[in-house]
């Protein structure tokens, strides 16, 4: 019992002490908001003054930093990323986990893969081929294909993905 006493009074000091507090900031800035010093004027004032004497105003903003508030991507790339999206086509379509090694070819120009996707259909891989949205096939051996994914700023990762031809039998 008597602590509560103690902490309903405690809470009543406390909230009398911050309302003075709080009514004497705002009898402080209602005088500074009304009391200017003399020669001054509010800011909308002087720069009307100052654009219709054909003054300079004393604050410019500078164009030439980024402005904080505009967004970062605009509305223009969002559209030209979807565009991007939605044009994907052949292994572009697919990622590499998506589809199956299912023969490597060697010829005079070197080495050739075919991939299979899970509807059924094949795709040739050569080196330089892109597979998915990042993906780039950098090298083609006897029994596997390595794929090099880069990340969203288009930069190489350390990211590589190997499709391994499975011998005949094997799952």
């Amino acid at each position: 019992m008597m602590n509560s006493m103690c902490a309903k009074n405690l809470f009543l000091t406390f909230c009398f002490v911050t309302s003075g507090w709080c009514m004497s900031a705002a009898d402080i800035y209602a005088q500074s908001e009304t009391a200017l010093p003399p020669g001054t004027e509010p800011a909308a004032q002087s720069l009307e003054t100052a654009l219709t004497s054909g003054q300079t105003p004393s604050f410019m903003y500078n164009r030439e930093r980024p402005d904080p508030f505009f967004p970062f991507l605009t509305q223009e790339i969002i559209k030209a990323e979807a565009k991007a999206k939605a044009e994907l086509t052949g292994t572009r379509k697919f990622e590499p986990a998506q589809l199956t090694l299912v023969a490597i070819v060697s010829s005079k120009r070197g080495f050739l893969a075919m991939v299979q996707d899970s509807s059924g259909a094949g795709y040739l891989l050569r080196k330089g081929t892109k597979i998915g949205e990042m993906g780039e096939v950098v090298l083609i051996a006897q029994n596997k294909v390595v794929i090099e994914q880069k990340n969203v700023t288009g930069e190489r990762t350390s990211r590589k993905v190997e499709m391994i031809l499975n011998k005949e039998g094997e799952k």
